[in-house]
């Protein structure tokens, strides 16, 4: 580990700037030449194929296309247990689901690091969110504190997978199960927890919720999935998302349905239906990708990833890291954060801060009802923590490397000047 030792550099000497001029944002080269990554979704030839047999077809909406239809089927083969059905997008898949179980109670219990996309359709569906802090460990819901709410009132637990982590919080869905509480599981940017990832078994859950958005794992723009063992959720998937255009191919306005026009985007299935077929290869080289960053730059002081890049059963969407200001000797807050992730970006490292907030200050309807402070995990996380995207493939280890580089060039700048960087930054 680097030592962080005070020091009294004149930072205004002539040559006090000089010494970090290999810094980019300094002045120097940046470490990942210009085009050297290939950002996701990483469109390939093969996609306009997929595209051109949707306009062969001369149908671009029904929900019993074929390509919709075939998706569904290969989706619920890869996991090799569930029932899927698509819709419009993730965060309409969390209100179906929700929207089904809301007769067990008006409260829903969810962790405070959160998306806005997935906690949104609770109110939507009438329903109240009931914010616990989350497991730095996991950077999921806490299921000690989750568990502490569930009780009358409380008809469902949405359990949220961010990053490729898997949350699997074992005594949470126990204590659900007990209440008779439903389970839900918002695995939009975790796509290999629709498998058997718990010591072989698959989550104990009612249902999850997938997207298939560009910047997820199938990379098909805007699209989402229901997926269950509940054929009666299956069947009231049309009752919410539809209000024409039976599954069958009739032209029916069901009396019952909401009307919220969820239907899938042949378009986006039709990428997603040939991405399925390499996926198992995707999530292999993430995996590979996001070992292979955190091996070389793991001596780095004051860093640590949000889960464990050795877990073969994660799906590496982007890899998320935190710092510990006080060992780079920053004070607590974000400062430490924002000046490494400038560093970083100039470095030409696609690196970038997912949220700032507890999720609910950017609920303006429920913002005033919950205090930052209440949540102390959440806090620090989002004041702490920063992503790198863009280890999918095309992307190899050697890009890893240059990623790595990049790290240990600012590191070595910080290891010289510690907190004195940000004012270096200010004055070039």
């Amino acid at each position: 580990m680097n030592e962080f030792a005070s020091n009294n550099l004149d930072l205004c000497e002539s040559g006090g700037h000089q010494r970090e001029r290999d810094l980019a944002l300094l002045g120097g080269e940046p470490t990942v030449p210009s085009g050297r990554i290939t950002p996701w979704p990483a469109t390939q030839t093969e996609h306009l194929d997929a595209l051109r047999e949707v306009v062969d077809s001369g149908k671009y909406h029904r929900v019993n296309h074929p390509i919709v239809a075939d998706l569904e089927q290969d989706l619920a083969t890869w996991t090799g247990k569930w029932k899927v059905r698509a819709v419009g997008s993730g965060t309409a898949a969390i209100h179906i689901e929700l929207d089904y179980f809301k007769g067990r109670g008006e409260q829903v219990v969810t962790a405070a690091l959160n998306w806005p996309g997935a906690v949104g359709p609770i109110a939507i569906s009438g329903l109240q969110p009931d914010f616990v802090d989350v497991d730095m460990n996991l950077a999921g819901i806490d299921q000690d504190a989750a568990a502490d709410r569930f009780g009358p009132g409380v008809g469902a637990v949405l359990i949220t997978h961010l990053f490729g982590n898997n949350i699997r919080v074992p005594d949470a869905r126990s204590a659900a199960r007990a209440e008779g509480i439903a389970v839900i599981d918002d695995v939009c940017q975790s796509i290999g927890a629709i498998k058997a990832i718990a010591n072989g078994a698959y989550i104990d859950t009612d249902a999850l919720a997938l997207s298939g958005n560009g910047a997820k794992h199938l990379g098909a723009g805007e699209l989402g999935f229901v997926i269950t063992e509940d054929k009666d959720l299956i069947e009231h998937v049309d009752c919410v998302s539809l209000t024409s255009s039976s599954r069958n191919g009739d032209r029916t306005f069901s009396p019952s349905s909401a009307g919220y026009n969820y239907r899938p985007n042949v378009f986006s299935s039709s990428i997603a239906k040939m991405r399925l077929s390499n996926l198992e290869t995707q999530l292999q080289i993430r995996r590979n990708n996001g070992k292979i960053l955190w091996e070389m730059i793991r001596d780095l002081s004051g860093i640590f990833p949000l889960f464990d890049p050795s877990d073969c059963n994660q799906s590496m969407l982007s890899f998320p890291l935190r710092i510990e200001p006080e060992a780079l000797g920053f004070g607590p807050g974000p400062t430490a954060r924002d000046t490494i992730v400038k560093l970083l970006q100039a470095e030409g490292v696609p690196v970038l801060i997912w949220l700032r907030k507890p999720v609910f200050e950017y609920l303006p309807n429920i913002a005033k009802d919950w205090k930052a402070a209440d949540f102390p995990n959440t806090v620090k996380l989002l004041d702490t923590m920063f992503c790198v995207s863009e280890i999918a493939p095309p992307n190899e280890a050697g890009v890893m490397e240059l990623y790595a580089e990049a790290f240990h060039r600012v590191w070595t700048a910080l290891s010289k000047f510690g907190p004195k960087i940000s004012d270096i930054m200010t004055t070039v």
